[in-house]
């Protein structure tokens, strides 16, 4: 049977601790950037009519100053999916994920070099085909040199309900992202291929926080995951 632990953040401080040891490489101070510009001029960003089947359209993100700030504090981003920006100290674990990741927790994984991909359900089991997709050109990626096993690359999937009307599946990277209205296996995998590891720090390092099935308590604790992702 899958044992799964919730320690709530008040009294977590242990494993809180381990990872921000981890994250000793990680700056919590403000970085100089270029000033807010998003190419459309909007945070909306949808699927082009006519990129094809998939309507796979991808952006490049003008990134503003990013920082540290306490879990669950309200944040903002200029686009939508966001690809940086201030985020929370704790980073996800590189998996799927069965329910959908805080943005403040996985924009801390792109800040690592890593790659997010997310689609448009409020869980999992809600499009257990579509996560199975993005599972699938997860565990065809390279292993990453920088990574140990059995941790094999920088990917989260996670799903998220607050993408844009029309967006079914994305991907984030550090200033950059992908959306579309189907799966194309090739355009993540090139997506991946193309940003992993272009990001402000290097680090793979797996994290400590992990979207469980118990609804009501994302978000509000820090997960550990359960054995079986340890294998």
């Amino acid at each position: 049977m899958v044992r799964r632990w919730v320690l709530s953040l008040s009294v977590s401080l242990a494993a809180v601790g381990a990872a921000v040891s981890v994250a000793a490489g990680c700056s919590s101070e403000t970085r100089a950037g270029p000033p807010v510009t998003v190419d459309t001029g909007s945070t909306t960003f949808v699927p082009l009519d006519d990129a094809g089947a998939c309507g796979v359209t991808t952006r490049k993100v003008a990134l503003d100053y990013a920082v540290h700030v306490d879990q669950g504090s309200p944040l903002t981003y200029n686009s939508n999916p966001p690809c940086g920006g201030n985020h929370y100290p704790i980073w996800a674990l590189f998996r799927s994920h069965p329910r959908p990741l805080p943005r403040g927790n996985w924009i801390h994984n792109l800040e690592h070099g890593g790659i997010v991909f997310t689609y448009r359900c409020a869980s999992r089991a809600a499009c257990p085909e579509i996560a199975a997709q993005l599972e699938a050109i997860a565990a065809a990626m390279p292993a990453d040199p920088l990574c140990t096993p059995p941790l094999r690359n920088r990917i989260v999937i996670t799903p998220d309900p607050e993408l844009p009307e029309g967006v079914t599946v994305a991907a984030s990277a550090w200033g950059y992202t992908l959306v579309a209205r189907c799966v194309d296996a090739a355009a993540f995998g090139s997506f991946y291929k193309e940003h992993v590891g272009r990001a402000t720090e290097q680090l793979c390092a797996d994290g400590a926080y992990y979207a469980d099935d118990d609804a009501g308590v994302v978000g509000d604790a820090i997960m550990s995951p359960p054995d079986a992702a340890k294998d």
